[in-house]
């Protein structure tokens, strides 16, 4: 589940309240604020109205994060890379993927400064400031207690200007599919995730490369539908739009959101295999849509379920340019 936030803590609100007064001034600084202050598990850090013509995304050089223990490192790309990812590889601590079959720890973060991450963009192409962290870091920051959260930020704040200097701020992708009906499927999370019996589209770790004209989050995401839904298909800018970055405001990490029109029949997710979700949940309008969003129901459903950010982003995208 999504980590709790705690009503009863007032120290959740006095360093919420510290943090927002540090963010004054920022670009999207307001924004952060508000979300830390009413405890929402879900920002917006780009609109699909800011980038509603971008047909493709490139990356450049940023930095890793800031060490916890260390009382300066060099955070820049190829620094980082190799005073802090490549040791840890060679003393068997990560691993990069090397070995048929292998994990790679390696992961892809959103760098930048002030609240958000640089981005800027060029025409039809989106440019995104990045650099390495690890999945370790990753599933630190998502399972950290809120206060500890914010304490970090505001550290992060003091020291760096950046609310988010000592975290992973790892970076994803969400795939919305829509059915040939123009139907959408959210799966629940399965037990062996991070984000257990959580509802979320296609979703996965955006894979990194230290070459980074390898880094293709487009190619991201045909893997994911490949390996989720076992959905091989090349996206293009005719079936797929790119609709924003979405995140968790407590623990950094991003999504980058897209959606894909397939050939699939609602009937594909009614039964199969699926490794990463346990059950599907058909939306198939805006009343069911909203009822998930605001409520966080399924239609004919009493239980409640909780809402990945970047899936909430995908069914606010779909109330307003497609039901």
């Amino acid at each position: 589940m999504l980590e709790p936030f705690s009503d009863s803590a007032d120290d959740y609100i006095d360093y919420c309240e510290q943090v927002s007064s540090a963010l004054a001034g920022f670009p999207k600084g307001s924004a952060l604020a508000e979300a830390l202050l009413q405890k929402r598990t879900f920002i917006y850090w780009i609109s699909y109205d800011e980038i509603s013509d971008v047909t493709d995304i490139k990356v450049k050089q940023g930095h890793g994060a800031h060490s916890l223990e260390a009382e300066t490192i060099n955070t820049e790309f190829q620094a980082y890379l190799e005073t802090v990812i490549d040791p840890q590889i060679r003393l068997g601590i990560l691993t990069n993927g090397a070995q048929p079959g292998s994990y790679d720890d390696r992961k892809v973060r959103w760098s930048g400064a002030g609240a958000s991450g640089f981005w800027t963009q060029d025409k039809n192409t989106l440019i995104l400031e990045v650099g390495p962290t690890s999945y370790p870091l990753c599933h630190l920051d998502i399972h950290r207690h809120p206060v500890d959260a914010l304490k970090l930020m505001l550290r992060g704040l003091k020291t760096y200007q950046d609310p988010y200097a000592y975290f992973a701020r790892g970076m994803g992708i969400v795939v919305v599919p829509l059915t040939n009906s123009g139907h959408v499927y959210l799966g629940k999370r399965s037990q062996t995730t991070d984000y257990k019996d959580v509802l979320s589209f296609i979703s996965g770790w955006a894979k990194f490369s230290s070459n980074l004209n390898e880094i293709n989050f487009y190619q991201d995401a045909q893997r994911e539908l490949r390996e989720e839904i076992h959905l091989k298909m090349i996206l293009n800018k005719i079936n797929t739009q790119f609709i924003g970055i979405a995140g968790n405001p407590i623990t950094g990490e991003v999504d980058l959101v897209f959606v894909t029109q397939t050939e699939l029949a609602d009937e594909y997710f009614k039964s199969g295999d699926w490794p990463e979700h346990s059950n599907w949940y058909g939306i198939c309008n805006s009343a069911e849509a909203r009822l998930l969003l605001e409520e966080g129901r399924l239609s004919g459903k009493e239980e409640t379920y909780d809402l990945m950010f970047s899936s909430r982003l995908g069914l606010e995208y779909l109330l307003q340019h497609h039901w």
